[in-house]
């Protein structure tokens, strides 16, 4: 049922936010905070990212035009050359309970009305501030677990956006032992793990899934002189597992808008306010 999600609510009070790191497009970002301690109202965020399943409904509901494809997992054949997490012609069922993705900000925002009318609420996108709180609790961990590190294996790589060869040999041949988040995974041979997969991947407050898996939208701007662009947070399957810190910030891109951007590892989950 499209509006049976239940929703955490994030209790008001302070928290300790940053410090901001920026792995990549530094160049567009405003100047990054130190650590600090932010004051939030409280607010509701649902407990993880909007599913596949989910995004039909809204479809089937509503007809919206949505210009994204539909991505599949490929489990026959050899994918030396191709990618294992790929492009399909039609809603894969398989998928049901896998992070919906190649969506835009304005997309989410879209989903956000109509699930407002659904359920009689006021749904929005969280901003920076409010899902980093609810993915680290009030006491500045760095990851929704705590500290240890995601992927120990890949740390000493570099925390590029784009992973090489380095990336794509480590993962043939040494197999993580320990995945606390779904992070690092050449483009090749990676893709993202059903929600909830991970139950360690889990925060203070109960919020699943945030870090790795997929980028989630904000409302938040990646600069307050160009409100175009927006930021992303969590990291993702195909970014390096440094970028699954609570406290990186990203854009997904610095030249096409946040309305038109649309991507295999970026998808959302919405807030109530109040």
């Amino acid at each position: 049922m499209a509006g049976a999600m239940p929703l955490i609510f994030i209790p008001p009070g302070p928290f300790l936010y940053g410090p901001e790191v920026v792995y990549e497009r530094q160049s567009g970002t405003r100047p990054l905070r130190p650590q600090t301690r932010l004051d939030l109202p409280g607010f509701f965020i649902q407990p993880r990212p909007v599913t596949y399943a989910e995004w039909m409904t809204f479809l089937d509901a509503t007809g919206y035009h949505w210009p994204g494809r539909w991505w599949a997992i490929r489990t026959q054949g050899l994918v030396r050359h191709r990618r294992r997490f790929a492009p399909v012609a039609a809603y894969p069922p398989a998928m049901a309970d896998y992070p919906i993705v190649d969506v835009s900000q304005s997309d989410a925002l879209a989903y956000a009305g109509w699930l407002g009318q659904v359920d009689d609420r006021r749904y929005t996108l969280p901003t920076e501030e409010q899902w980093e709180k609810a993915a680290r609790g009030p006491d500045g961990r760095t990851y929704p677990w705590g500290e240890a590190a995601p992927r120990p294996e890949l740390m000493h790589l570099k925390p590029t956006h784009t992973l090489g060869l380095d990336y794509y040999f480590l993962n043939l041949v040494r197999r993580s032992q320990v995945e606390l988040a779904r992070s690092g995974w050449y483009w090749r041979i990676g893709h993202p793990v059903a929600v909830g997969s991970i139950p360690t991947n889990r925060s203070p407050y109960g919020c699943l899934d945030m870090a790795g898996n997929i980028w989630e939208w904000t409302l938040s701007p990646y600069h307050p002189d160009d409100p175009r662009f927006h930021v992303v947070k969590g990291g993702s399957w195909g970014y390096s597992p440094h970028h699954t810190a609570c406290n990186v910030r990203s854009a997904c891109s610095i030249t096409t808008p946040s309305a038109d951007y649309r991507a295999q590892g970026t998808g959302f989950r919405l807030v109530v306010n109040g």
